[in-house]
């Protein structure tokens, strides 16, 4: 063997040992916690809270109106939403909205998202915001990108 292929041997095996022990590293984060692979462990998991989403989309259906701002509204009907706001450029119209555990968009408005979180998403507007609903009181919620400060939009139902 020439001197070029027992370089090249030895580099590749230093390589391909370097690679296998990164990869242990990886699968085994922890060598002091005693955890069988491939088993969670329930006590460092976030708890997962699954959204009852047949009930959350019920308790939205009807018209809301900001607390602070009253020219401002949200009306739910089925699986549409329209958001009224005086002083816009175009006519409000209804669109299509899901609720979910997680924004689908590049979305840059939600920060510090929980899994207990829940989200509100305008697929047509590509928009998402955090969604609390609790009695007669809507609470949409995120982080403006123009003030650079989170903000609470609160809505009371009307009867």
């Amino acid at each position: 063997m020439n001197i070029k292929t027992k370089s090249f041997l030895i580099i590749l095996i230093v390589f391909i040992v370097a690679c296998k022990n990164k990869n242990k590293e990886n699968e085994y984060p922890n060598s002091e916690q005693k955890e069988i692979p491939g088993k969670e462990n329930q006590a460092n998991q976030p708890e997962k809270i699954k959204i009852d989403k047949s009930k959350m989309m019920e308790q939205l259906q009807g018209k809301w109106k900001e607390i602070e701002y009253p020219y401002r509204t949200a009306e739910f009907v089925r699986s549409i939403v329209k958001f009224v706001e005086e002083g816009t450029a175009n006519n409000p119209k209804f669109e299509n909205f899901e609720i979910s555990e997680n924004c689908q968009f590049d979305n840059n408005n939600i920060r510090d998202l929980k899994s207990s979180d829940i989200i509100l998403t305008l697929p047509e507007t590509k928009r998402c915001e955090k969604l609390k609903v609790s009695n007669d009181t809507l609470t949409l919620s995120g982080f403006s990108t123009n003030s650079n400060k989170d903000y609470n939009i609160v809505y009371l139902k009307l009867k």
